[in-house]
């Protein structure tokens, strides 16, 4: 008698670029009655939509819709063929293969391969009591009133930040004067501080935004785009201070010698590890990201992969950025089909050139490809174009 071995089970935590990439991928190939992966699938995801941070500025400033930046998992994954489970990761016990979520109640889950693309959390270590602001929004997600430092938000979690925005939007329209800072020093930051200005001065030209930066204002960019950027800066009127935040409470934001009168902060200041990473047994690099190898794969326990913001490189410095979780994502999936199969696997080499299109707030871009940069409002159509195009492929 013939003896069918049971599928294995791939669990996807997460819903970032990657695993969009790998749904797309599964889809595809159903609809083409294609072999994908002998496997149960399975997706975890604290939502059911997923905001594409590329087009986030662009809905800041009012030119899309909600609907225009968001991705629906959980119609993906049906037409994918893989279970969507809305729940949150709490614990990756790797040694056991099982991971450990919450939602409306503590559930365990098993797997035979684990493919994390969860992202990680806003670096708010600024703030002297930054340990209390994240027991407090873990806690209070839907209802940011009452507490210390509400005023204060974080870029991450996406799903958070819409709502705090649109918040932010109401308190604007009823204010005569509004007085609004974003803190961080990279990309994120220039194009949520210049939507912010836009979105503002259409309410009240009495409005005002402060970028705090510190001293290292987009510090990975050639010299002649940074002058492009500070050259847009000033000509929204963005009022930038040099130095570092170190505290806000009471309406005022303390920075290395000043004191503002601030309504409400923004934090844009880079990325730590998710909450979970604190107590699981894979091995951790740095402030809290999964350690893996050239094949997105945990240095610890081959059988996990991580791509994105969630994990860090160990043999070369790959940065935190859309670009790298969107391809080093696709050689993921690759590689997560190899590993089924026991095939060989591929590594992920980032080009050594990169397009990064920036978005200045009123329909207008610049741009960067290595030391080339260009600007203007035809650069911001081609950006349009290329986000739109990743939005829409689930539509066509």
């Amino acid at each position: 008698m013939t003896k069918f071995l049971p599928k294995k089970t791939l669990l996807l935590a997460g819903a970032g670029h990657a695993h969009i990439g790998m749904l797309r991928r599964l889809s595809a190939a159903r609809l083409k009655d294609a072999d994908t992966i002998d496997a149960d699938i399975h997706l975890i995801s604290e939502q059911p939509q997923t905001i594409y941070s590329g087009m986030l500025p662009g809905w800041m400033a009012g030119h899309y819709q909600l609907h225009d930046i968001s991705i629906d998992i959980k119609s993906l994954c049906v037409r994918a063929g893989v279970r969507f489970i809305q729940q949150s990761l709490v614990q990756v016990n790797a040694a056991s293969n099982k991971v450990v979520t919450t939602g409306d109640e503590q559930t365990d889950f098993d797997y035979d391969v684990l493919s994390l693309n969860t992202g990680a959390d806003t670096d708010m270590r600024w703030l002297p009591d930054h340990n209390s602001y994240n027991e407090y929004r873990s806690d209070n997600d839907d209802n940011n009133t009452g507490a210390a430092n509400t005023n204060v938000i974080a870029i991450r979690p996406l799903s958070t930040f819409i709502t705090q925005w649109q918040r932010t939007l109401k308190a604007a329209q009823q204010s005569e004067k509004y007085q609004l800072a974003i803190i961080g020093a990279g990309a994120a930051a220039i194009e949520l501080v210049m939507a912010a200005q836009v979105t503002l001065r259409n309410i009240n030209r009495n409005h005002q935004v402060t970028l705090v930066c510190g001293e290292n204002l987009l510090s990975g960019f050639n010299s002649g785009f940074r002058q492009r950027v500070i050259k847009q800066l000033h000509r929204h009127d963005i009022t930038i201070v040099r130095e570092r935040a170190t505290d806000y409470r009471d309406g005022k934001l303390s920075t290395t010698h000043k004191s503002l009168l601030i309504n409400a902060v923004i934090a844009a200041t880079g990325v730590i590890g998710s909450a979970w990473t604190a107590s699981t047994d894979l091995e951790i690099e740095g402030d809290g990201f999964v350690a893996v190898n050239d094949k997105q794969q945990s240095v610890s326990h081959p059988n996990v992969f991580a791509v994105g913001d969630v994990a860090t490189r160990v043999d070369k410095y790959v940065a935190h950025s859309g670009v790298h979780s969107v391809h080093g994502g696709a050689v993921e999936a690759d590689n997560l089909l190899a590993y089924l199969k026991d095939s060989v696997m591929k590594s992920y080499q980032p080009k050594s050139r990169t397009l990064y299109l920036l978005s200045c707030g009123d329909k207008y871009a610049i741009g960067s490809w290595g030391n080339v940069n260009l600007q203007g409002r035809w650069v911001w159509h081609l950006k349009k174009y290329i986000d739109k195009r990743f939005i829409e492929v689930d539509k066509n």
